[in-house]
């Protein structure tokens, strides 16, 4: 084989991974508006690839299933915006219970824009009644990755407990996220629920629990360990 015959060969397989790749995000893109519109147990495989302009075979070959497509979703758009907000979370001079606040109000947004109440309620349940699914065990994986961010951001701060004494980022974290999961259950069970009223939820809550657990010059002026003095 040629240079030349190597060189077109590398780009014809970069044109098709392209578009594979297109066409993937066009079966995720057309399954997230028909279940946020009529549900995903209303919303067969079928109704998918019509939605996508494609063959149902297609969509079974792309991603097996329905919960194949609902993982895709989930694990791909959670993964993207865990990671582009990462460097969101710090600002100086916010009080502590802000910035926390704000890092949830961020997730629960980026959630929403992931996909629409109906597809959180179904996941939600789903690994409720049938927790050895994939699908279950990606939701949890879900959960496990964000107390991962709070406790690597937690990790950066330079933290004083009023009990004086160490506490685990990791600890720490699951305190928080067992703060905000309730707010965001009670989110996306009422559709009428606003994301300024889950706010409000979650800033008192997230407020009480800083107040317990956090000194109050570290709750009012928290501290960066690269920056601490």
């Amino acid at each position: 084989m040629t240079e030349l015959t190597k060189i077109k060969a590398a780009v014809e397989l970069g044109l098709r991974d392209r578009k594979k790749a297109r066409k993937r995000d066009e079966i995720i893109q057309a399954a997230r508006d028909l279940f946020s519109r009529q549900g995903i147990d209303s919303t067969t495989m079928a109704d998918i690839a019509t939605a996508a302009d494609i063959s149902a075979p297609t969509v079974f070959n792309y991603f097996g299933s329905k919960d194949g497509i609902l993982i895709a979703m989930i694990t791909e758009g959670t993964t993207e915006a865990r990671e582009n907000d990462r460097a969101l979370h710090w600002r100086d001079g916010v009080e502590l219970c802000d910035l926390l606040t704000d890092l949830f109000l961020r997730v629960s947004g980026r959630t929403l824009d992931i996909a629409g109440k109906r597809v959180w309620r179904y996941a939600e349940a789903a690994s409720i009644r049938h927790p050895d699914t994939d699908l279950s065990r990606q939701y949890a994986a879900v959960s496990g990755a964000l107390i991962g961010v709070i406790a690597d951001f937690l990790a950066e701060l330079d933290l004083a407990t009023r009990a004086g004494q160490y506490s685990p980022p990791a600890y720490l974290s699951r305190l928080f996220h067992d703060i905000w999961m309730p707010c965001f259950i009670q989110l996306i069970t009422d559709e009428e629920m606003t994301l300024a009223e889950h706010e409000r939820a979650l800033r008192g809550r997230t407020k009480m629990l800083v107040t317990l657990i956090f000194t109050d010059d570290c709750a009012a002026h928290p501290r960066r360990k690269d920056t601490a003095t």
